[in-house]
């Protein structure tokens, strides 16, 4: 089992009875706004997410690296981060980074000491060569992570995303190895 130990956190892969926690993540409103694709309306429906994430662990050809983030002192499930594989080229993967928790813990740095954690992961074991993310620009936590994380802002998209009606800006951003050694080492 995947599991990488930082100040605060355990990032590591899924248990069955994450369940119930992942389930209150996934059906909060609040916490889902940005992401109606993921969001689930019952208990059945987050099973299955759970049954992917745990599929997807044991899966040789690992595409999808969805992590539990867990308090470390208090072992309570906080919520998720990970990876989806976009690319494989000849130099390297392509990773696009995905990340959200339960309300109560944003504004406490939470999400940029776990995506610092699986970045370094990503780049150090799982033959990583870019990390590609992006939010919509009303998101404004998500994009101080990115921020944070040294990422270089590479587009700002107009009118990009429908999203309950409206159309929403998008800016995405970039890590790439190279860059992730210069700074983070």
């Amino acid at each position: 089992m995947f599991s990488i130990a930082t100040k605060r956190l355990i990032i590591r892969d899924h248990k069955d009875d994450d369940i119930y926690a992942m389930h209150e993540l996934l059906s909060d409103e609040k916490a889902m706004f940005y992401l109606p694709d993921i969001r689930t309306k019952n208990i059945d429906e987050s099973k299955e997410n759970l049954r992917v994430a745990l599929a997807e662990a044991r899966a040789t050809n690992r595409r999808k690296y969805f992590y539990a983030i867990i308090d470390k002192d208090i072992q309570d499930y906080i919520g998720e981060i990970g990876f989806t594989k976009t690319g494989e080229r000849t130099l390297g993967n392509v990773m696009n980074l995905g990340y959200f928790i339960m309300p109560r813990h944003w504004g406490q740095g939470i999400v940029t000491e776990a995506a610092r954690s699986i970045i370094d992961y990503a780049f150090n074991n799982l033959g990583t060569v870019r990390i590609e993310t992006g939010c919509l620009t009303e998101n404004i936590g998500s994009e101080k992570v990115m921020k944070k994380l040294g990422m270089l802002k590479v587009a700002e998209l107009k009118n990009h995303t429908l999203l309950n009606d409206k159309l929403y800006d998008r800016v995405e951003y970039i890590l790439l190895k190279e860059e992730w050694k210069k700074t983070w080492l």
